[in-house]
């Protein structure tokens, strides 16, 4: 069985080597099919990854207080997250520190230097909250939040943008026409997200930033914050905590015992769930875009197949009449077939690999290789061979041999 393998196995390379362009040519479709298939696989990984990188380097155990985007209709009055959710919250045995969380944005001056920064107007509590140690300098003082006083912590990014070589500390820098004292610069941390990154921010106390800049997503109420960020002190308890912080902030804004919550808590597990499931989409929708790429080609594979049987049809009957059966013939196109499209997948998988390589390397584009979309790649080849080789070596193998040796 294997030497009458082999045999047609050598018939089948011996036929697609002696049309070298139009087996290269056959073969195109193959190679841009599976190297769009790795390289859209490898982006949509990468991106899950970053995402959920991105997410969890703030921490399982922190959660965001925060009103409803979408507020239900029979919420008649719903009341803002304020600092009585705070100091409310902060009661809480299993909650470790909150603290009010107000994201905007400002050009930040100083000399000649003019830079756009993300700003979170927020209190003391965020250092505990966040591993955020300082690198130079201080973090402003609660005293300092009840004075509503001037002064701004810095992002390690943030600091050498604006002063470049130039010690920040105890400059002065101008936020919206107020002037600020830099007190601290925060060491490089990598964490970034819910609208803020510390390396390239600033803080501020939130009081001078509602009183004196209306920061904050609702102008017309002081008292509104964004959010509140909230640690939980041990993440096995995170469940139990989330019900009691549930009830003391529905306590504060004095919702019915029957009435629905006018508030929302959100858990970082939670985001990187959604940012999984996220990622998971985004590689099946990238993955099929390759895949049509992939059936295309193994059309051409099928359309070349049968030319080739057409124009090999004396050839079908002389092998017939020596005594090849019809099970010969058909495996031998069958071999073709998966042959070509293996070749073309074994090139298509070197030449993914290669741009993501390139993609990861001088882009901003996230990018993974993964063995899985490999293996897979390998896979579809074969099975785009079978399948669409199938029918040109059937239609082969159903000719007669006194037809096909009559065939000019």
């Amino acid at each position: 069985m294997w030497d009458s393998f082999y045999a047609i196995f050598k018939i089948s390379l011996k036929a697609i080597f002696a049309n070298k362009m139009r087996a290269a040519l056959t073969s195109l479709g193959i190679v841009i099919g599976v190297s769009a298939v790795i390289t859209m696989l490898a982006v949509g990984s990468g991106a899950q990854k970053s995402v959920t990188d991105s997410v969890a380097r703030f921490g399982t155990n922190i959660l965001f207080l925060r009103q409803p985007w979408d507020l239900d209709e029979s919420i008649s009055s719903p009341k803002d997250v304020t600092m009585d959710d705070v100091y409310a919250i902060r009661e809480l045995d299993g909650v470790a520190a909150a603290a009010p969380y107000i994201t905007t944005s400002f050009d930040v001056k100083y000399s000649n230097t003019s830079v756009a920064l993300s700003v979170l107007a927020t209190d003391p509590d965020i250092f505990l909250t966040y591993d955020w140690p300082i690198e130079s300098g201080r973090k402003f003082t609660q005293r300092e939040v009840n004075d509503y006083a001037q002064v701004i912590v810095l992002g390690a990014s943030a600091a050498q943008t604006i002063f470049s070589d130039v010690d920040p500390l105890n400059k002065t820098v101008v936020l919206d026409n107020i002037p600020f004292k830099v007190v601290g610069v925060i060491k490089k941390t990598g964490q970034s997200g819910m609208g803020f990154d510390m390396d390239e921010g600033a803080l501020i106390p939130y009081t001078t930033g509602k009183v004196k800049m209306n920061a904050g997503w609702n102008k017309s109420d002081r008292r509104a914050l964004d959010r509140v960020v909230i640690k939980v002190a041990d993440f096995n308890t995170i469940e139990n905590t989330k019900v009691d912080i549930q009830n003391a902030v529905r306590n504060t804004h004095r919702i019915h015992p029957l009435g629905k919550d006018d508030f929302q808590l959100d858990d970082f597990a939670s985001f990187i769930e959604q940012a999984k499931t996220m990622g998971k989409t985004m590689s099946i929708l990238l993955g099929a875009i390759g895949a049509v790429s992939l059936i295309v080609g193994g059309i051409g594979v099928m359309n070349i197949m049968l030319v080739s049987v057409t124009e090999r049809t004396r050839e079908i009957g002389i092998r017939m009449a020596i005594g090849a059966t019809s099970w010969d013939i058909r495996l031998q196109f069958l071999v073709e077939s998966v042959t070509l499209s293996c070749i073309g997948g074994l090139i298509g998988i070197i030449l993914g690999v290669i741009i993501t390589l390139l993609v990861a390397a001088h882009s901003t584009i996230p990018a993974e290789l993964s063995l899985s979309a490999i293996l897979l790649s390998v896979g579809f080849s074969a099975a785009t061979g079978i399948f669409f080789g199938f029918y040109p070596a059937y239609k082969a193998s159903k000719l007669t041999p006194i037809d096909a040796l009559r065939y000019e």
